[in-house]
């Protein structure tokens, strides 16, 4: 009888333990942190139509935390850039009802981009509403120009070598920059090597190299140049 009120005791104790431990956790402070770590963002007008010279990139965020049912601005410090000409403002926010947000950086076409790359940094801090996250997931760079640029996403296993000829190509091809630049694919899917197909044909068809002496024309692949 003793053994059987000792456990029902320290059933009780741990349901106890672990409701305290719950209700602790809802009433802590959510943490944010930008959803990839350390990671580099490369943006360029030249993917844009020409008549664009203001563009808004979008950095997502993640959240740990109860919800809110008001929007909560999350606090990032600037941390420079290279070039003073360069033009940009940003907010980042988690909206109400959501666990997350992005950290918008609008960008402006000033007339330095088209010479040379530029390079913002950002980091989130300690704010009213939220804690900081993991710490290597507290940063984020974002390159922006009017140039090609090699983009992030690129793989030399299924591209091939990177070359601004053939950045101009993946512009060229209808959607395939699109598919690209997006997220949530691997490199095997079924629409990524349909694309990486295209890419090919329109090179066939239209006989691109990257000199006209060369003896075959430019192709996608496996460290190809």
């Amino acid at each position: 009888m003793k053994k059987i009120l000792y456990y029902a005791i320290a059933l009780l104790l741990g349901i106890m333990a672990c409701a305290e431990s719950e209700i602790e956790t809802w009433k802590a402070k959510p943490r944010v942190w930008f959803t990839k770590a350390n990671d580099t963002i490369i943006f360029s007008f030249y993917s844009q139509p020409a008549e664009i010279t203001e563009y808004t990139v979008e950095i997502p965020i993640s959240m740990a935390g109860p919800l809110s049912d008001k929007d909560r601005v999350v606090k990032v410090e600037d941390l420079g850039n290279a070039d003073p000409e360069s033009k940009y403002e940003f907010i980042a926010m988690i909206p109400a009802g959501e666990k997350t947000g992005v950290l918008q950086v609008t960008v402006q076409k000033t007339g330095n981009l088209s010479v040379k790359e530029d390079t913002l940094g950002f980091k989130i801090c300690v704010s009213d509403d939220f804690e900081e996250g993991l710490e290597e997931y507290l940063n984020n760079t974002l390159v922006i120009s009017s140039k090609l640029a090699r983009p992030s996403w690129w793989n030399e296993s299924s591209l091939g070598y990177y070359s601004n000829k053939k950045m101009e190509i993946i512009y060229a091809v209808p959607g395939v920059f699109e598919l690209l630049n997006s997220d949530g694919y691997l490199w095997w899917d079924a629409e990524i090597q349909v694309a990486i197909y295209k890419l090919n044909k329109y090179c066939r068809e239209n006989n691109i190299k990257y000199n006209p002496s060369d003896e075959n024309v430019i192709t996608f692949a496996y460290n190809s140049k």
